[in-house]
């Protein structure tokens, strides 16, 4: 309407769409409308049945959207009647302290450093591990197993959270050495992503009892174990090498 009065609209049978006519009346609050159908009357509910919106308002006989205050019904709610999840018995519980470890096998590490992605010269921690994409996901951390340790023959010094007693036999047989680093949440993103923060945060020890007992034990070759203390060789039959998750 408005492009009408103001000329914006050329005439159909013209072939010029060039040339803008000036309008030919003059514009005014009086004759400025909107666009039809832009703006709909409002529905006045309860003043009488003359209006067509008497009586029960459009809302019709009783029932649950008849009432006053009725919104949205909750999650799960199925009219009063027991819902789904009530009717069966829960077993169980989830462990809130359980730890989910990306899992690396001793074949994939070994075709890793003969395809050249990984210099077993330096020491492998796990942000050169997601670096080279040996691993992908690392959540809590990174378990070493020993599946493929037949194939194994490299020297590396290797920094995980946690491996097996046939990942660390098959490693250490072949002259490398395996630690067991503990990283909480922001221990985690700090190693995976350092240039994330300004400056580096102290890495904490266990809170948990036993797994501070457990990195400290020399056996397991934790990182909190004393120095001077001297590990046992892990001798283990060849028919136990292969672990799993």
């Amino acid at each position: 309407m408005l492009c009408r009065l103001l000329g914006l609209v050329p005439h159909p049978r013209s072939l010029s769409t060039t040339h803008v006519a000036p309008p030919t009346v003059k514009i005014g609050l009086h004759n400025i409308s909107h666009v039809p159908g832009s703006v709909k009357q409002v529905k006045r509910l309860g003043r009488g049945g003359s209006s067509g919106h008497g009586g029960t308002s459009g809302r019709g006989h009783k029932g649950q959207k008849a009432r006053s205050g009725n919104g949205k019904p909750r999650r799960g709610f199925e009219g009063g009647q027991t819902p789904f999840h009530q009717l069966f018995p829960k077993r169980g519980f989830t462990n809130i302290f359980k730890k989910h470890y990306q899992v690396l096998n001793l074949d994939r590490l070994q075709h890793w450093i003969r395809t050249g992605r990984i210099d077993p010269t330096q020491v492998i921690t796990m942000k050169v591990l997601k670096d080279s994409r040996c691993v992908t996901c690392i959540k809590d951390g990174v378990k070493l197993l020993s599946q493929g340790h037949e194939h194994f023959d490299t020297k590396v010094t290797i920094e995980v959270s946690k491996a097996s007693r046939g990942a660390m036999a098959s490693i250490e047989r072949a002259g490398g050495k395996v630690t067991n680093v503990f990283h909480n949440r922001l221990a985690m993103r700090a190693l995976l992503l350092p240039h994330k923060f300004a400056v580096l945060p102290k890495f904490a020890k266990p809170n948990h009892p036993k797994e501070l007992a457990w990195y400290s034990d020399v056996e397991n070759r934790g990182y909190l174990a004393p120095a001077d203390a001297k590990p046992t060789t892990i001798v283990i039959e060849p028919k136990s090498l292969t672990d799993t998750p």
